[in-house]
């Protein structure tokens, strides 16, 4: 059943519908938040409010991408943790380090055997980079490796042109490539 139907379903009474919609996309949810987050209890609340919200204006959804409007509302709500979180304790956004690092990514990283010491060698040099990239850089690199979107639609969940994504991806790249092979050295 798709996206369109469970929703026509929610909207008729049917809390079975929702069950799915929440089934359906509560990992990617909760695999971005900690990305942005790094913060496996913070990104666990904040996908549970992602899915309040969406029930609350559920009356108001008009979008074609379920997905994509449930990650621009939990791009919203890390915003405003990272704010709260900013105002509490005075830190900056760049602070927060990513607790995973996709498979892919560190896979390709290494021309070696790819042992599993030289994958956490390389998952905390990614993840000390990443922590250096601003917020921008940071959320496309999120969405592009942990939820596999095309820059198209990324685009849409970051409000802002596809070039500008591309910009962001190519100058975040740049800097973890620079990084890691200094590392290397």
């Amino acid at each position: 059943m798709n996206d369109r139907e469970l929703i026509r379903k929610i909207r008729a009474g049917d809390k079975n519908a929702l069950d799915r919609i929440v089934d359906r996309y509560y990992g990617d949810i909760y695999r971005f938040c900690l990305y942005l987050t790094a913060d496996e209890a913070e990104s666990y609340d904040i996908t549970q409010e992602v899915f309040l919200r969406f029930m609350k204006y559920m009356s108001s959804y008009s979008h074609r991408n379920l997905k994509g409007y449930l990650l621009i509302i939990a791009r919203n709500l890390c915003r405003d943790y990272f704010s709260r979180r900013d105002k509490e304790n005075d830190m900056r956004i760049s602070d927060s380090v990513p607790a995973v690092l996709p498979e892919d990514v560190y896979a390709k990283s290494s021309g070696t055997g790819n042992t599993e010491l030289e994958h956490s060698e390389l998952r905390y040099l990614f993840q000390g980079i990443l922590s250096q990239l601003p917020a921008e850089q940071k959320e496309v690199i999120a969405l592009r490796f942990g939820e596999e979107l095309k820059f198209r639609e990324i685009a849409k969940v970051l409000g802002c042109s596809q070039s500008t994504v591309k910009s962001r991806y190519r100058l975040a790249m740049a800097r973890l490539r620079k990084e890691m092979l200094e590392d290397e050295n």
